[in-house]
């Protein structure tokens, strides 16, 4: 309790610094339903080691699991990127500098990058070394194979993920047709064509073909939510078996946002949070659950599964005020892995005509057999955003194909690119399919 009521008055004491802000929510947000909002899909994380006390930090994020993401009392860690290579490892790309420095947080320009690695996606990763100076590394694959480390204003290439790296620029083109500069704090998608797609801190869309030649701008608009907000940074963005996704956070704000699109040029943003502080809750061997109020979490990433789907997460989290961290003391910052849940693969069936049956698809996979697991009374389908509050059409009938369950809706008009279904799997788990629609 001592933790909570610590994290709460340093909330109060910066936020009447003017150094955060609590935002007021979009009227309805506090209507929405387990499912409708972006947070709902973090999971407790299982503890990897023994939650421990003895380690830095303010009293809000301990104790804690320290060997999950990455950590250590010499370095303060700072934003990354997890890959999976062909052997089965798991890299991280991280930002970091030594704890000790008298800036502290502040000596995040001449972090370096380090490259470490992991038997598991969650942790510990254990540092082989740094690939050079740079802030903010976020990696991809390239068309052929190759890779790209891309940090504030540069990169770094290699055959594979193992190096060796070599210091280059990102090609960026503008609009107009002519080079330009870096707008720092790029995000990448591959596409299945070979082109990446990227996303810039203001919240405008670039496209390379290869991910080796520049990356065009798409256009001058930002993709960012019509909400008078100037805070917005760190997008992340990633391409699963539906849509695009995009989260950005509002760092004054601490709050984040999500938005979809199909083809990666029209953008619609969803309600509800994406994420706030007090989403890392670890479960212990004895079942209990323990939440770590890190006070800002920040540059998230995704770790994607062979479809695509978000099934982690990782961010960058202090246990402090950044301006407040200073060399030496008690705070520092990490990067965590938080659990996600990827819901599940839904198709629609052919219809026969207008006024016909909709009819899901929802696929078994490894874990999740949707004959035994669907609690099919919980089920909601409609237009995402109005399941997202409780509507939408419950069932009237259901029938089983090699092993995948096909639940039947009565006929309703959905415009756009998407449907969803919002339900519970017997066990109580949040069940959740997005779904694209034929044009």
């Amino acid at each position: 309790m001592r933790g909570l009521v610590l994290a709460g008055a340093v909330a109060v004491a910066f936020a009447a610094a003017g150094q955060i802000v609590e935002r007021p929510r979009p009227a309805g947000w506090e209507r929405l339903v387990p499912g409708g909002r972006f947070m709902d899909r973090f999971e407790p994380s299982e503890a990897i080691g023994p939650l421990v006390s003895d380690c830095w930090g303010a009293d809000g994020v301990k104790p804690r699991d320290v060997k999950n993401g990455i950590e250590d009392a010499k370095y303060s860690y700072w934003g990354g990127r997890i890959r999976k290579d062909e052997k089965g490892r798991y890299h991280l790309f991280v930002a970091r500098w030594l704890e000790s420095q008298p800036k502290g947080h502040m000596y995040w320009p001449k972090s370096d990058v380090c490259h470490a690695v992991a038997d598991r996606m969650e942790g510990p990763f254990t540092p082989l070394g740094d690939i050079g100076p740079g802030h903010n590394p976020e990696a991809f694959r390239c068309a052929d194979g190759s890779w790209c480390v891309y940090v504030i204003g540069g990169c770094y290439r290699a055959p594979s993920l193992d190096g060796p790296w070599t210091r280059g620029a990102l090609g960026l083109v503008g609009t107009d047709g002519k080079p330009c500069g870096d707008e720092t704090n790029f995000t990448f998608a591959e596409r299945e064509d070979g082109s990446v797609l990227a996303v810039s801190r203001n919240g405008y869309v670039w496209i390379s073909p290869d991910g080796i030649q520049p990356f065009v701008k798409q256009s001058d608009k930002s993709i960012y939510p019509a909400v008078r907000v100037t805070t917005f940074e760190d997008p992340v963005v990633w391409k699963d078996h539906v849509q695009y996704n995009v989260v950005v956070n509002d760092w004054k704000g601490r709050v984040a946002w999500h938005i979809v699109s199909r083809d990666g040029v029209e953008w619609e943003t969803r309600p509800g949070e994406a994420y706030t502080p007090g989403i890392a809750v670890v479960k212990t061997a004895d079942g209990a659950a323990v939440t770590n109020n890190w006070f800002k979490y920040e540059r998230m990433r995704v770790f994607q599964d062979e479809r695509g789907r978000a099934v982690q997460a990782n961010f960058a989290v202090i246990d402090w005020n950044k301006w407040e961290d200073k060399g030496g003391d008690i705070h520092s910052s990490k990067n965590i892995t938080i659990p996600l849940n990827p819901g599940r693969v839904a198709e629609v069936l052919p219809r026969k005509r207008q006024g016909h049956l909709w009819q899901i698809r929802i696929k078994a996979e490894r874990g999740f057999d949707p004959v035994r697991d669907v609690d099919l009374d919980s089920l909601r389908f409609g237009a995402p955003d109005i399941v997202a509050y409780g509507g939408g059409i419950g069932p009237c009938g259901h029938s089983v194909a090699k092993g995948d369950l096909v639940v039947e809706f009565p006929d309703v008009k959905l415009q756009g690119d998407f449907a969803k279904i919002i339900g519970r799997e017997t066990n109580g788990r949040l069940l959740f399919c997005d779904i694209a629609l034929e044009n």
